[in-house]
């Protein structure tokens, strides 16, 4: 389908918040499903094979692939291999395209991976854009700003592929349970709650759900909070006490279980991995 070209809307100029690098390493660190309410992010897939999940909807992603998350959108990638995935990945402010939501890039009719085949040069921006980002050239801002803006408009204007194709009734339902789970998994939450929300039984909310995602809605409501929870912890100096609290868990010691079970480590030992891998940096 073909869809209209996507341009900056007047007097709205995109910021970059962040530009990180992610490499293939022996030991893959789980991320769990989170959002960013305050940017939008652009990664670029230079090596590795895995999933990428972003509002419901599941990709299959290798190298080449753009991937496009929408400010405030939920998403996870996971690699199919014991190392992790190969990715720049850029974070961004005040981003306006015209037609669009404030911070969206992208829509399910429009998709949300985008194969940059025969588009060599989307793999030397995403290069040189983080590799700007870290000079200490004077010049550098500008560079960054030319490069930034030149990348997304080249992204968000490629072609989906069959990836993106439209999805069935099942998957829409699968979609809302996600949703409803999304602004309520910090609450003491059931399958009983989600049926009665959504008007379906229990049972078949979560014989779709687990047909469609490969995990129960009980699953996917403790990778939300696990995902909310490396979040705070990368952005914050709360205690582990505090985010298991805010994310749903009164026993922190429960909480720690299933964090260490999810994410392969202990919270306070992810926050330091963290910081020192990403030297530092707190906005993602």
């Amino acid at each position: 389908m073909d869809h209209p070209e996507l341009c900056f809307t007047p007097g709205c100029t995109p910021q970059l918040l962040y530009a990180t690098k992610q490499v293939a390493r022996k030991q893959r660190i789980n991320r769990s499903i989170h959002r960013h309410d305050n940017c939008t992010e652009l990664l670029y897939v230079s090596r590795g094979i895995g999933d990428y999940v972003v509002d419901g909807y599941h990709y299959s992603i290798r190298p080449g692939d753009l991937l496009l998350y929408n400010q405030g959108t939920l998403h996870e990638v996971t690699s199919a291999l014991e190392r992790e995935i190969e990715t720049y990945c850029f974070g961004i402010a005040h981003l306006q395209f015209e037609g669009m939501l404030p911070g969206h890039m992208s829509n399910p009719l429009r998709g949300f991976v985008r194969p940059a085949d025969g588009h060599e040069e989307l793999a030397i921006f995403s290069r040189l854009l983080y590799e700007t980002v870290e000079s200490t050239h004077n010049y550098r801002q500008e560079l960054s700003e030319s490069l930034l803006q030149s990348l997304l408009l080249i992204a968000v204007n490629l072609p989906s592929d069959e990836r993106s194709q439209q999805q069935n009734k099942n998957i829409v339902l699968a979609n809302r349970i996600r949703q409803y789970i999304d602004t309520h998994f910090t609450e003491d939450l059931n399958l009983h709650d989600i049926g009665t929300a959504l008007h379906v039984s229990p049972y078949h909310a979560s014989h779709i759900f687990k047909s469609i995602t490969n995990m129960s809605p009980i699953q996917y409501m403790i990778r939300c909070r696990i995902g909310e929870a490396q979040n705070l912890l990368i952005a914050s100096d709360l205690t582990t006490n505090e985010i298991a609290a805010m994310v749903g868990y009164s026993s922190v010691n429960h909480f720690n279980a299933l964090f260490k079970r999810k994410v392969g480590m202990p919270p306070i030992q992810y926050r330091k991995y963290y910081l020192k891998h990403m030297r530092g940096k707190r906005t993602q």
